[in-house]
């Protein structure tokens, strides 16, 4: 219960505060109230038991409801919230602290329930109506620059659906490819008191069997249990099976935070708006919505990557005892016959030059194809239209292939060494670099290219005359730019075994020498300092 208040308490504050900068509360009330209609369709709120904990479910506030249909009230307060603040004036001030009362006092009581057991109830078709539902609103988005096509791609949309759907529905389609797609959203469905009791009753009859085989291999043996709270947090294999669960409401997940947080940001907004009725603005329904959308992908994204700061608290013995080990460097040991330093200086220059060789040989080949890239210099014809969508499609393709992937499979194939780094620093940067210099090619100034054209100039002409010198500098400036990022990139390539100072770094950690290790590091802080302050002046000599 600390915790939810705290929850309420965050976002009490944060209105507060919001306020007193004099921003508007009904951007708040409208963002907050729809933040939390997306947590109670989506986010996972409280949590169910089977027999393993890969069993386990998860159910968001919908899915709550056949258990605890007064959770309905959520989504009408929501209803009633957003219309009364969109109609603005003094409304917003009640809206934002009804709504947002009454929403947090619904989370509490569903909090205050009893564990009970629960039958999970999988809704079919459902994950695969929504993914495809995207495709459909996706292939429709194209019709708003194509006007004149509008009805054929509205066809195309909705035929696409209905195959998606089909395929994604099917047993040998996306079933057998994307199992967790069937059925992946549950309601949970009330069982009754008589249930648990069976449940109950057939756990205490299988335990005479179960304790003569846990004899014989000289395990605990088990106890009989008058409820399934006994079994601390779970419930017997065969009632798993069977899709039952215990349901704990009062484990509550990330949908807790959302909602508690965005109830006290209404609450607080409500009352913020009795004192200044005037803190609101024209623009509060798209803000509040943008609001809304951040919170719906931020929140789900925090809690995917186990962002937990406790960790970090956990771990910092850990980091003081590094930083003391790697303290002060270890720049020789001839005794051992040990040259840290030197070896350093030697990976680091091995490092630029992979750099240095990779974005030439990117710059080398992505100067003629961003020709061939450019949209002005290909709409001649159906042919060179037909280069372009192939360039562009090529530097779509090759930007989504990290260098890293690229640098684990030349490793693969030709080895360790610099290399491989090589290898995958050129074909990625020729896709960056290509992108950018078409991009440049495709904003030069068409008065040059109309006058060399007007004399009758050959193509080559214009392009030497017309085009290049505008973007030779941009080039230059890209170029350099890119370098910077290989030099970057060509450290962590060194990780995975493509040479450079990001082996020698890995080869010290993997040793525990980590007063050789912070050697590397300082080396790569200067470097890139170094070559920071000398693009930049270059880039500023040339542009």
């Amino acid at each position: 219960m600390t915790t939810i208040l705290l929850y309420l308490l965050i976002g009490v504050g944060l209105a507060v505060l919001s306020g007193v900068a004099k921003g508007s509360m009904r951007r708040l009330v409208i963002g907050g109230g729809l933040g939390i209609l997306v947590a109670f369709v989506a986010f996972p709120f409280s949590r169910s038991s089977g027999f393993l904990s890969r069993e386990t479910v998860d159910p968001t506030l919908l899915a709550l409801v056949p258990t605890f249909p007064l959770l309905l009230l959520i989504p009408l307060l929501i209803v009633a919230t957003l219309y009364l603040a969109l109609r603005g004036g003094g409304l917003v001030a009640w809206a934002g602290v009804i709504g947002g009362g009454g929403i947090a006092l619904g989370g509490l009581i569903w909090y205050a329930q009893p564990a009970q057991v629960v039958r999970l109830a999988p809704i079919s078709g459902l994950m695969e109506g929504l993914a495809a539902l995207v495709l459909v609103v996706a292939v429709a988005l194209l019709a708003q620059s194509h006007p004149r096509l509008r009805l054929p791609i509205y066809a195309v949309a909705a035929l696409a659906g209905v195959l998606a759907f089909a395929w994604l529905s099917s047993s040998s389609g996306g079933h057998t490819y994307l199992p967790r797609m069937a059925g992946y959203y549950k309601l949970l469905m009330p069982t009754g008191p008589q249930t648990e009791r069976k449940l109950v009753e057939d756990y205490n009859a299988a335990i005479p069997q179960k304790n003569a085989i846990l004899k014989e291999i000289g395990q605990p043996t088990l106890e009989p249990i008058t409820s399934l709270a006994d079994l601390k947090g779970s419930i017997p294999q065969e009632a798993s099976e069977a899709g039952y669960r215990l349901l704990q409401p009062a484990r509550t997940q990330y949908g807790a935070l959302a909602l508690f947080v965005l109830a006290g940001l209404m609450l607080g907004a409500g009352l913020m708006g009795l004192r200044h009725p005037n803190l609101q603005a024209a623009g509060d329904l798209p803000s509040g919505m943008i609001f809304a959308g951040v919170v719906s992908i931020l929140l789900p994204a925090f809690e995917a990557t186990e962002f937990q700061l406790q960790k970090l608290v956990k771990g910092w013995p850990f980091l003081v005892g590094f930083f003391h080990k790697a303290w002060p460097p270890n720049l020789a040991n001839p005794d051992a016959n040990i040259f840290p330093l030197q070896s350093v200086l030697s990976e680091m220059a091995l490092t630029i030059e992979i750099a240095l060789v990779g974005t030439f040989l990117a710059a080398i080949f992505a100067i003629p194809s961003s020709f061939l890239a450019a949209r002005n210099l290909t709409q001649g014809s159906a042919f060179m239209r037909g280069v372009f969508a192939f360039m562009r499609g090529f530097y779509n393709v090759d930007r989504g292939v990290d260098t890293l992937i690229l640098a684990l499979i030349f490793v693969a194939a030709v080895g360790l060494g610099p290399f491989a780094g090589v290898l995958a620093m050129a074909i990625h940067s020729i896709a960056d670099l290509g992108k950018l210099y078409s991009e440049a090619i495709e904003n030069v100034d068409k008065g040059p290219i109309e006058a060399l054209e007007s004399t009758g100039a050959a193509g080559v002409n214009v392009l030497r005359w017309a085009i290049l010198p505008q973007v030779l500098p941009l080039f230059v400036s890209y170029t350099l730019y890119r370098f910077e990022i290989n030099f970057r990139v060509s450290v962590v390539l060194g990780l995975v075994g493509a040479g450079g100072i990001g082996y020698f770094i890995k080869g010290a950690m993997d040793a525990g020498n980590y007063d050789q290790m912070i050697i590397g590091v300082i080396a790569i802080v200067i470097v890139v300092n170094l070559i920071d302050f000398a693009s930049s002046w270059l880039r500023s000599r040339l542009v």
